[in-house]
């Protein structure tokens, strides 16, 4: 009893594995077909197994007007999978190599959700009266710093009344 359950746990185990090594080189060849482009001419050669399945006159070998008309199909799917190619291969690692890594872009949608939930953007200037005072003006109010050491120290806060009055910003 006992061995035979260990000879079957070898065999799941086995099978395991070998499942395992199945299904990572079908998403290897699948991941292949489909960055090189390949899915487009693979398309188009079952669509022609499809015509030769249902229309018995059909043979794609055949020099026949509707195998050359086939043909041109085929070629013009190769070359889209050329340019497949070469867009995947050549122009992204090339956008890649010139575009900023330190700059985030977002979409519209995304842009619209980050407005929602990100705190306001003040407004960054020198006082006039105070050269040495460097303003945060916000929606409701000013944030007063003074640099000391290369530092940003909060002198004050003024918040600003209603819409168009305001509390003195020194």
């Amino acid at each position: 009893m006992i061995k035979g359950a260990g000879i079957g746990a070898g065999i799941v185990a086995i099978l395991t594995i070998f499942w395992k090594i199945i299904k990572l080189v079908a998403e290897v060849i699948a991941k292949l077909i489909i960055y090189l482009g390949l899915w487009a001419p693979l398309l188009y050669l079952a669509y022609g197994g499809i015509l030769m399945l249902i229309y018995k006159g059909f043979h794609m070998f055949s020099m026949d007007t509707n195998s050359i008309i086939y043909f041109v199909g085929l070629i013009l799917c190769l070359i889209i999978s050329v340019i497949i190619t070469i867009k995947n291969l050549i122009l992204k690692p090339f956008k890649k190599i010139f575009s900023r890594k330190d700059v985030i872009k977002y979409g519209d949608k995304d842009e619209r959700k980050l407005k929602r939930n990100m705190p306001e953007a003040p407004k960054i200037y020198k006082s006039r009266v105070n050269p040495g005072v460097i303003v945060y003006e916000y929606k409701n109010r000013y944030d007063l710093y003074e640099e000391h050491d290369n530092q940003l120290i909060l002198v004050s806060t003024e918040y600003k009344k209603g819409k168009h009055g305001r509390k003195s910003r020194e």
